[in-house]
């Protein structure tokens, strides 16, 4: 049985509320999908009532509260034909996806969700609030911590409300589904990158190399031709505007986890992860329920069937520490967090008062980052 519940509708009645908590009550971030735990004695802050939403729509900026569903965030947008550049998959609030660090399709182009932040705001475990960045687009001098909370998964501390840059809404969509065996992968999308099309996205299902064109209504078709006559020798299917809208709205839910299973992240540079890929396959055998690579990013989203996730996540985490590459598991009532071995990470040698011979991991500063924000551990 959780100890209470905090619905703040402010930012500020937030930061009174965890100043006025026990320095030892831990807490638990729930946002629209989050599980409430049955058996821990935690303070839940439910986000819901963080609703604010201001758009400068001139400044292509709009600020808006972590508890604002992503998909209200995108209709409110649209209305005067703009958009945060990220298609996720799933349902979830604003705070949700900042805080998960969510991608889609269009991660190839505009890259995730962190790299549309231009500003957060944010409280901390003692209820101390602290904003990061600016309501324009220009460099901002300071440490970005919004960078830092974006995919941190609520350690560090509540995400309050976010600043994105937004993006005009492209006039039409069109999609070039390009047939793709495993042994021909990457010598397609090298054609298909050397054709000098701004793809928008681009995705390998099924054996199937999926190439996402935005645009203008007078240009698109263009681009699409010269897409095609980058591959003469390829047969090609060609999908309008509202076809091409239902096929990434279903590669959107391959994504999302089948009942009772988990969904992967994956991720290495993009020539490994094209090589990684039929291991991937069968390591997973029988158990893969579906596959979403974003192979320009190295990016690669893995559903699983129930059963032995934990085993399958360890084989593929031994697979990808080879590749300098890294391993998440989403699912709506848990998360699995696996150190990648030293050797295999980014390591930064420490200076002479550190302790000879040792490296920081990407973990272990996590955790300094954690115990400097909130050393009574009330989000761990």
């Amino acid at each position: 049985m959780v100890a209470g519940v905090l619905a703040p509708a402010s930012v500020d009645e937030l930061g009174g509320q965890l100043r006025d908590l026990d320095a030892h009550h831990r807490m638990m971030i729930r946002g629209l999908g989050s599980t409430l735990p049955s058996d821990d004695d935690r303070i839940v802050v439910d986000t819901m009532a963080l609703n604010r939403f201001v758009h400068r729509v001139d400044d292509f900026s709009v600020t808006v509260g972590a508890g604002v569903l992503w998909s209200a965030l995108q209709e409110q947008l649209a209305r005067v034909g703009q958009r945060v550049a990220v298609d996720p998959p799933g349902v979830g609030t604003v705070g949700a996806m900042v805080a998960t660090g969510a991608r889609g399709g269009l991660i190839h182009r505009y890259g995730g969700v962190r790299d549309q932040i231009i500003g957060m705001t944010i409280v901390l475990a003692d209820g101390t609030v602290a904003h990061s960045g600016s309501t324009v687009i220009k460099n901002v001098a300071g440490y970005d911590l919004a960078k830092l909370f974006a995919g941190s998964r609520g350690r560090f501390g509540i995400i309050a409300e976010v600043i994105f840059r937004t993006r005009p809404l492209p006039e039409t969509q069109r999609t070039l589904l390009v047939p793709a065996r495993p042994d021909r992968v990457r010598a397609l999308v090298h054609e298909i990158l050397g054709a000098h099309v701004e793809l928008s996205a681009l995705d390998l299902v099924d054996d199937t190399l999926s190439c996402l064109v935005e645009g203008g209504h007078e240009v698109i078709d263009r681009r699409l031709d010269r897409l095609m006559r980058a591959l003469p020798d390829t047969a090609t299917e060609r999908l309008d505007e509202p076809q091409s809208l239902a096929y990434w709205s279903r590669l959107r839910d391959l994504q999302f986890p089948v009942e009772g299973g988990l969904v992967f992240s994956l991720s290495a540079r993009s020539t490994v992860t094209l090589d990684l890929l039929p291991m991937m396959r069968s390591t997973l055998g029988s158990s893969l329920a579906a596959l979403v690579a974003h192979v320009g990013a190295g990016v690669v989203e893995v559903s699983v069937a129930p059963g032995g996730q934990a085993h399958r996540l360890l084989e593929l985490r031994e697979m990808l520490s080879c590749a300098a590459g890294e391993i998440r598991a989403r699912h709506p009532l848990c998360s699995f967090d696996f150190e990648i071995p030293s050797s295999a990470l980014v390591t930064h040698p420490p200076s002479a008062e550190a302790r000879a011979g040792s490296t920081i991991t990407v973990r272990l500063l996590a955790d300094r980052i954690g115990m400097a924000l909130d050393p009574n551990g009330r989000f761990r």
